[in-house]
């Protein structure tokens, strides 16, 4: 059973967490809720990654960034060598064509 301080909105669970209400609007305040950015002009907000280590979106989808040959597009480093550009696993697993549209459709937001 859902505690009473809980609600669904869409497909969204909205739980009240029992924290001050502005700690919401401050990062880093362990709120348990994520800022998470939208993908609208996500294709012109370049170089991705925490460290920005790839310039496009292409380059974030590639399946060799994550290879420890792999010569970063973005930042490269202090060292400037090769080095893996850990992150998210998500597409790259696709096939190229996938990988194709999925960046065409980012495009276009």
């Amino acid at each position: 059973m859902r505690p009473r301080s809980t609600r669904i909105t869409g497909l969204i669970a909205a739980d009240t967490l029992g924290v001050d209400p502005r700690y919401i609007l401050q990062t880093r305040k362990s709120t348990g809720y994520y800022k998470v950015p939208s993908l609208k002009g996500v294709w012109h907000r370049g170089p991705f990654g925490h460290d920005g280590s790839t310039a496009t979106l292409e380059d974030w989808l590639d399946p060799a960034r994550i290879k420890p040959d792999y010569v970063p597009t973005g930042f490269k480093g202090y060292d400037g060598k090769t080095r893996s550009v850990p992150g998210h696993m998500f597409g790259l697993r696709l096939s190229l064509a996938e990988r194709k549209e999925l960046i065409a459709f980012l495009n276009t937001l």
